[in-house]
């Protein structure tokens, strides 16, 4: 092959190689510089329809007395006597004697008055019968009665009967004294401290043992003022309170339930939170047998059960963003952002009363960055 020829067939071998490789090139630009094909996701859908429901606000709190106790004796005396049910935890009666002390002194005066009782109804016996006499002799003179009221010993029977009077006050004074040297439960309570002990001396004054209630407990409550205006609060808007639910959850899963009921709204907004503050009583705290007793200092959940709202959706808590907003799917299938007005909820859905039209279908499915006119494939949610 001549000279010639040779480089003809090296420039052919380059040509090539250049037209291949700008081809190469070419295809690649065309591949990197085309659109990627559109994805719509496929998200699940709630069709929302109006109904009437309940209202159910929940708030948590501390459970406190509702009433307790200081007790202290009347009078100065010794103790002789302590009810073995008076210990820290120990359960007692409305009535049922705690604490006796040394009642004999108070038994003589009983005495002694009843005496001065007996003595002051006999001079008055005795004086009416004198009255009685002195009326006679008024009458066989043929003096007129009013013309002498000493005479008529009017006066010295109005003295033997303020005697009895006060003798029969002095019987009851000493009585009532008597009952003073029982110390008894005011109302059905568990004891939380007593100091006192046989041969103690107990003055006036002086705590002898605190009790608290267990008929009852409360628990104030934080709840939006928005929020009242769903709640039956007694001496308010009506003559009862809401039912409440309150549950005390346990570290092992379990919870205690108690039943309750708004008892009152207080005066004044909380002043951090700006929240009205309702109370809500406890009923049957410390349960039946075999069950876990509700104690004060426990931290409660609580529901509400309110007024019905009528043509009130119900949507999934999970389907909620920035408190108040959701997303709704129209019929284009495209995503809407709405606000609604939420009046109350739980963990799991809300109720809102503003903001959704009937059929609209909220958004469930989580997306990692919706926005407003995405397209969307929507399925009805089952059941």
């Amino acid at each position: 092959m001549t000279r010639t020829a040779q480089a003809l067939a090296s420039f052919g071998v380059l040509s090539l190689g250049f037209v291949l490789t700008a081809g190469l090139f070419a295809s690649r630009g065309d591949a990197e510089t085309s659109p990627p094909s559109a994805t719509v996701p496929a998200v699940e859908i709630l069709v929302v329809q109006p109904s009437d429901q309940l209202v159910r606000v929940t708030a948590t709190g501390v459970v406190s007395a509702d009433r307790d106790v200081s007790l202290s004796a009347e009078l100065s005396a010794k103790i002789v006597e302590v009810s073995q049910s008076l210990i820290p935890g120990g359960r007692v009666s409305a009535g049922q004697p705690l604490i006796t002390l040394d009642g004999r002194d108070y038994r003589l005066t009983v005495a002694q008055e009843e005496a001065r009782v007996r003595q002051a109804e006999l001079d008055l016996r005795l004086e009416k019968g004198r009255q009685a006499i002195a009326e006679e002799d008024f009458q066989r003179l043929g003096q007129k009665p009013q013309d002498n009221e000493l005479a008529r010993r009017l006066p010295q029977l109005a003295v033997a009967e303020a005697n009895l009077e006060s003798a029969r006050a002095g019987l009851q004074r000493a009585k009532n004294n008597l009952e003073r040297t029982v110390i008894r439960a005011p109302f059905n309570a568990v004891v939380v401290r007593e100091t006192a002990e046989a041969g103690q001396l107990a003055t006036p004054g002086q705590s002898l043992t605190t009790l608290v209630g267990t008929d009852r407990l409360r628990v104030t409550v934080s709840v939006p003022v928005e929020q009242l205006a769903a709640v039956f609060v007694p001496g308010m808007n009506s003559e009862t309170g809401s039912p409440a639910k309150v549950s005390q959850r346990l570290g092992d899963g379990a919870t205690i339930t108690r039943q309750g009921a708004v008892l009152s709204l207080v005066g004044q907004l909380e002043s951090n939170t700006r929240t009205a503050q309702l109370v809500v009583g406890v009923e049957n705290p410390l349960g039946g047998a075999g069950e876990l007793p509700m104690l004060p200092g426990a931290y409660v959940d609580i529901e509400i059960e309110g007024r019905a709202a009528a043509g009130a959706f119900v949507v999934p808590r999970a389907a909620m963003f920035d408190g108040d907003q959701t997303w709704v799917v129209d019929a284009e299938d495209r995503l809407r952002k709405r606000t609604l007005r939420v009046i109350s909820g739980d963990s799991v859905n809300v109720l809102v009363t503003e903001g959704l039209s009937p059929g609209d279908r909220v958004l469930l499915t989580p997306l990692s960055l919706p926005v407003e006119g995405m397209v969307v494939a929507p399925t009805a949610k089952e059941g």
